[in-house]
């Protein structure tokens, strides 16, 4: 075990020139509370989506790494993120999921603040015999709050760069995905939320991007042909699509089948063809026409997926659009919560396909979570033994592939999508910030 005290040698943990990383950064306790220092306390970390909280005094409650916060429309339409602890004895103010509130009230002793975070008061003004401060005893915020297409973001780091410099080229797939209609997306339910025995990072390489494990991983679902169109044409896909690595340690990668293998705008809904027209560029519109599966993972623990699925197996193909974020609970475990969306202009009927959809394929008991859950826990589970975090994982397929030019979009590409080139940059980038006091 890593003592607290001393800086580990990051060198050897992520070793580059091998594309090797030792197995105790995904295990070992003292590296997780550098993480919770150095990447979460100064990252820009997604919180809650704008349709949940649509009018003043709505709330959600959420957890930015081992803080619990209350994401909150205060009555100036503004939203704020703050500490769900009580300025008085630090007790958790907000006990519910979400909700609507014109007030906050601490259940231990009754101090009041507003929408806005301001202390009203403590029940026993009178006994501060005008000494107290409201104004600076009021519930604390987080740094700084923002938004890009409806997805609300916040960071701890008072100095952080603009949440548009941070999310860089990521904005184009987050656009082309989940901002794709004037209305914008809509979350369809309230996010389903379990705990999976593994580290965070497991699920943030997983999408972002590791294209090799499908067909191991996910034998059964695949052989089922629950991927909306024939398996030929996702093998085809395969062999002739791009992983992309963003600047910020972001990655994606979109599964396009050849053109002769296209069915345009696969599991979209057909009415909305236009407003996609009216919205996309050219280039974010030709990746949606094409795509049957996309992932990506915005740095650190943000993931993407919208899979066209048959979960029904009656030809009726949905690409339900599902946001995700892999919230660490320590180096052994990470609540897993998942959002469904679906554009805002669509009928109810079809938010309820993409709801199932999204529910059926990666919900909590998914056909394809399922799969994933069990593979990354059995990691967890042998790399906690003092010989087995001794070894390394291996990323050496990264070694054998650089970046290529003949990518439309934004980013690094490498082609194909197969070898491990956008994992080993992740945690290329991990390394970099926690080597960083």
């Amino acid at each position: 075990m890593l003592m607290r005290s001393a800086e580990p040698d990051w060198d050897a943990l992520v070793d580059e020139p091998s594309a090797r990383v030792s197995r105790s950064v995904f295990v070992d306790e003292a590296i997780h509370a550098l993480e919770i220092e150095r990447i979460f306390n100064r990252c820009w970390l997604f919180v809650a989506h704008e349709s949940e909280i649509p009018n003043p005094g709505d709330y959600v409650t959420r957890r930015m790494a081992d803080d619990h916060v209350i994401v909150m429309r205060g009555p100036d339409a503004r939203v704020r993120v703050f500490l769900n602890n009580c300025a008085h004895r630090g007790v958790k103010v907000c006990r519910a999921d979400s909700g609507h509130a014109r007030q906050l009230i601490c259940p231990y002793h009754g101090w009041t603040y507003d929408a806005a975070g301001q202390l009203l008061t403590t029940g026993f003004d009178d006994f501060y015999a005008g000494k107290l401060d409201k104004a600076a005893s009021g519930l604390k915020q987080v740094a700084q709050v923002d938004t890009h297409g409806g997805l609300i973001f916040s960071t701890f780091d008072p100095q952080a760069v603009s949440l548009a410099d941070y999310l860089g080229d990521a904005r184009f797939y987050l656009d082309t995905y989940f901002n794709r209609t004037p209305g914008g997306m809509v979350v369809l339910s309230p996010p389903q939320r379990w705990v999976v025995q593994a580290n965070w990072k497991m699920g943030a390489l997983n999408f972002g991007t590791d294209n090799q494990h499908l067909y191991p991983t996910h034998l059964g679902p695949t052989a089922m042909e629950l991927i909306g169109v024939p398996t030929a044409a996702v093998m085809a896909g395969l062999g002739s699509s791009h992983q992309v690595s963003l600047a910020g340690g972001h990655g994606t990668v979109s599964t396009v089948v050849p053109e002769q293998h296209v069915v345009p705008y696969c599991g979209l809904d057909p009415d909305l063809i236009p407003l996609y027209e009216k919205t996309l560029n050219p280039a974010q519109l030709d990746l949606l026409r094409r795509n049957v599966v996309t992932v990506g993972n915005v740095f650190p623990h943000l993931a993407w997926i919208q899979p066209a699925l048959d979960v029904e197996r009656n030809g009726s193909v949905v690409a339900g659009g599902t946001l995700r974020v892999w919230q660490p609970l320590g180096p052994h475990a990470m609540e897993l919560t998942s959002w469904y969306l679906a554009e805002r202009e669509a009928s109810d009927e079809w938010k309820q396909k993409v709801l199932e959809a999204g529910v059926r394929g990666f919900g909590m008991s998914g056909v394809f979570e399922e799969d994933d859950v069990d593979v990354w826990s059995s990691v967890t589970q042998v790399c906690r033994g003092r010989q087995a975090r001794a070894g390394q994982a291996s990323f050496e397929t990264a070694l054998n592939f650089a970046p290529v030019d003949d990518f439309t979009g934004p980013g690094t590409a490498y082609f194909p999508m197969l070898p491990e080139c956008e994992q080993f940059n992740f945690m290329k980038h991990w390394k970099g910030l926690m080597r960083t006091p």
